[in-house]
Formats: C-alpha cells, sequence, structure tokens
C-alpha cells in the first residue's frame, strides 16, 4: 500500500462526521480518566488556585512509578484540580490519540464490514490493553476493585505493570495500522 492510498483513507476518515465525533469523544473521555486513574485529576472544594513546586524543571522527570511522574504544578478551579506533570500529559495524550484512532476507524469501518467481509473488532483489541494504565500508586487501577477476588493472584498482575504502557502503544498502533489497511477505499 502506497503513501497516498494511506492518505486517502485517513482523510476520508476525517471527514465523516459521525467517525469523527465518536473517535473524539472516545479520546477525551479515555485522557480524563487516564488522569484520574495516576490521581492528577480530581473533583475539590476550592476557589481558582494555581500552585507551582521549586525548581519544576528538574522536577518534571521525577518517577513515582513507571510511567508516572510527579507533577510540578496545582490548578484548581470550578471544583476540580489538575495535578500538572508535563510527562503524564504527553504519554495520556499519546494513548487517547491512539485509543479515538482506532475508535474512529472502527466507527468509519463498521459501514464496509459486511460488503467487504471486514472484522472491525480486530481493531479495538488494541484499546483494551491502554484500559490497564491507570495507576493509582504502583499498581494498575483495575486491580484494586479485583484484588479481594484474585487474592495473591493479583500480585503477578502488579509484576507486569511496567510493562503495560509499552504493550499498549505497540497493539494500538498494529490495530490502527491494519485496521485502515484493511479499509476497501483508497
Amino acid at each position: 500500500m502506497n503513501k497516498n492510498s494511506w492518505l486517502k483513507k485517513i482523510r476520508k476518515i476525517l471527514k465523516d462526521p459521525k467517525a469523527k465525533f465518536v473517535g473524539i469523544f472516545v479520546l477525551v473521555l479515555y485522557f480524563i480518566v487516564y488522569l484520574i486513574s495516576i490521581d492528577h485529576l480530581f473533583f475539590n472544594e476550592g476557589t481558582f488556585e494555581v500552585f507551582v513546586v521549586d525548581s519544576p524543571l528538574t522536577r518534571m522527570f521525577v518517577t513515582r512509578a513507571p510511567y508516572v511522574w510527579e507533577p510540578v504544578a496545582a490548578i484548581t478551579f470550578w471544583g476540580i484540580r489538575v495535578f500538572i506533570a508535563p510527562m503524564n500529559l504527553l504519554l495520556g495524550g499519546f494513548l487517547a490519540v491512539l485509543v479515538g484512532a482506532n475508535i474512529m476507524v472502527a466507527v468509519f469501518g463498521y459501514r464496509f464490514r459486511k460488503m467487504c467481509r471486514i472484522d472491525t473488532g480486530y481493531g479495538l483489541l488494541g484499546v483494551l490493553p491502554s484500559m490497564l494504565t491507570g495507576f493509582a500508586c504502583c499498581a494498575p487501577t483495575f486491580l484494586i476493585a479485583l484484588a479481594p477476588a484474585l487474592g495473591s493472584f493479583a500480585v503477578y498482575f502488579i509484576q507486569l505493570q511496567p510493562f503495560l504502557i509499552p504493550v499498549s502503544v505497540i497493539l494500538l498502533l498494529g490495530a490502527l495500522t491494519w485496521s485502515v489497511k484493511q479499509l476497501p477505499i483508497g
């Protein structure tokens, strides 16, 4: 598949209002959930307030867990408090774009599924690991709810935590590439 064919497919996907709306909605929702899951966005009482740590440029790269960086600022407005950690914002934004793009392609490709025998479900498989990337301290957030049911098995999931982000990125990129390639347009 040549470069022009890829560009034509991407342009058609981006022109589809339904695919674009659903993709952007999921992108924003994923980004918000990601920030909540790493405890960088929460609801709090208070008025407008801005706080910046001492020497934010040096603290910007300090991690508290794999792929979770320390915040260098906090903003409170309208009862919402957001911790600003540039590296977390970049990573969360990158994952959100990949998740949104996969959803956008899946929604767009849904209309071709019977006509061209495309299985759009495989493109969504890359989204699943990215849902496990939110962390509370040092464990994936979903384990906090499942830990009583999983018992000691939960410890093995915690050991996999440093691999979830890279696996998510690889699966999201692979699923996106495969899904776009399967589209019969171009």
